[in-house]
């Protein structure tokens, strides 16, 4: 469902006189809450569980010799999990990262184990691991969200994973939300509640 036929499901089912809008130019006053309630609904529901499934997007990059940290916009997180320099980053998902040396289509792909940010730094980021280069074989994340790797990559490897995104808006009437469509009156019958 569109936010328009969320927020017009939302008038129906609380018998708002009146016929369906066609479009949010020139809301009444009433109409306006509708479509207020309608959003914000949307926007608690997504911060409920900084894990819903629905919230997963696709992380694919690669690594540069010698650097250890990578942004979101570095390692292209987007709302459609497709490559591209919008980051959208509000966690990255810990358990789902993969590193394979660029080049050789997976062939020697292995999973990068976890390791908490005041461990990596003082492993790490401390006296004469710093000037280390190899195949990383860990990874952590700062303070700053920023995807730290251990050791430092000595070249290019393609970096797999997941990272759950920022809450989606919804603002014009055409919006889908993101979650699956079978759960979409969810958020209508919510709205009811406000």
């Amino acid at each position: 469902m569109t936010f328009l036929e969320l927020v017009n499901l939302v008038r129906s089912e609380a018998g708002v006189a009146g016929g369906d809008l066609a479009n949010f130019t020139g809301l009444s006053l009433e109409s306006t809450r509708f479509k207020n309630w309608v959003a914000n609904e949307w926007s608690m529901l997504q911060t409920e569980r900084p894990d819903w499934q629905f919230l997963r997007v696709d992380v694919l990059f690669d690594t540069t010799a010698n650097q250890a940290s990578y942004t979101a916009q570095q390692a292209k997180v987007t709302s459609d999990g497709t490559i591209s320099g919008t980051p959208i980053l509000a966690d990255w998902k810990r358990d789902s990262f993969r590193l394979s040396t660029s080049g050789v289509s997976y062939a020697d792909e292995q999973l990068l184990g976890f390791m908490p940010w005041d461990t990596y730094r003082n492993l790490y980021q401390y006296g004469a691991m710093r000037s280390q280069r190899a195949k990383p074989v860990v990874f952590s994340i700062g303070p700053d969200k920023k995807l730290w790797f251990g050791i430092v990559p000595d070249g290019a490897y393609t970096v797999a994973g997941e990272a759950y995104r920022t809450p989606q808006a919804l603002s014009a009437a055409g919006d889908v939300p993101l979650l699956p469509d079978r759960f979409h009156p969810i958020i209508a019958y919510r709205a009811l509640r406000a």
